[in-house]
């Protein structure tokens, strides 16, 4: 696996690349945390892992008090200055292992596979700790994470498109039990390489570490739209809090 590789993929590439994530598909899973999740005007919200914002603004321009926090300055910069004029929420860097938050909220978000970033599993599984302990008693996180099998039996090994004036061509493959991506972007006739590396764990091993971490599972959905989860569903999303 490619070491650290969060800390220089995620920036202007990353949200060309990713420019079919929009603001219409973060309001449909909105629609869904508020299916689900009673929240008074006065909740204080924390949308970790937030990138440029996409969650957070759809839900403090709602009127609830919401912090986004992120580890790329680049995604921070544009959520604060592009994205939020009238600085509807407060944006934050940190690391995810990390959080400078304790018994705080009463919403913790985990959006778009914001997870699975490290090398052991004591890593990925402290992630989980930090929810429990940036939640109020009681209080709900939503966890949106890719489905393994999903992943396994739909991965395209090879794909090139063009975005605007920019060629994107990405290497996928499985390997171990990591899926890793090689991004290669063209613009202007200048190249850079980027990657992407994510554990892939199996829902089971997930309830397992929620379980672990003190956390509860109220409702498990497969994709945006709220189905029900089933072994061929492209997400796993889950709905819990904590105990």
């Amino acid at each position: 696996m490619i070491k650290n590789w969060y800390q220089t993929w995620f920036g202007n590439e990353y949200l060309t690349v990713y420019a079919h994530r929009d603001n219409d598909e973060a309001q449909q899973l909105i629609q869904l945390i508020h299916s689900y999740i009673y929240l008074d005007k006065d909740s204080k919200i924390l949308d970790l892992c937030c990138g440029q914002g996409r969650h957070a603004l759809i839900l403090a321009r709602e009127g609830y008090q919401v912090y986004g926090i992120d580890l790329s300055r680049k995604l921070l910069e544009i959520a604060k200055y592009k994205k939020n004029p009238d600085q509807a929420a407060y944006f934050i860097q940190a690391d995810m292992r990390s959080l400078p938050a304790v018994n705080s909220f009463d919403l913790l978000l985990n959006l778009f596979t914001s997870f699975g970033y490290f090398e052991t599993d004591e890593e990925n599984k402290s992630v989980f700790l930090q929810f429990y302990q940036a939640l109020k008693d009681g209080r709900y996180f939503v966890f949106d994470y890719f489905n393994d099998r999903f992943i396994s039996e739909s991965l395209v090994p090879f794909h090139k498109e063009k975005i605007g004036d920019v060629l994107v061509e990405q290497e996928r493959i499985i390997e171990g039990s990591r899926v890793q991506k090689k991004i290669r972007i063209t613009k202007n006739g200048r190249h850079s390489t980027f990657f992407e590396s994510v554990q892939m764990y199996n829902p089971d091993q997930i309830f397992k570490m929620l379980d672990d971490s003190n956390l509860s599972i109220d409702y498990v959905f497969g994709d945006y739209q709220g189905a029900v989860f089933e072994k061929n569903s492209p997400r796993l999303i889950v709905i819990g809090k904590k105990i």
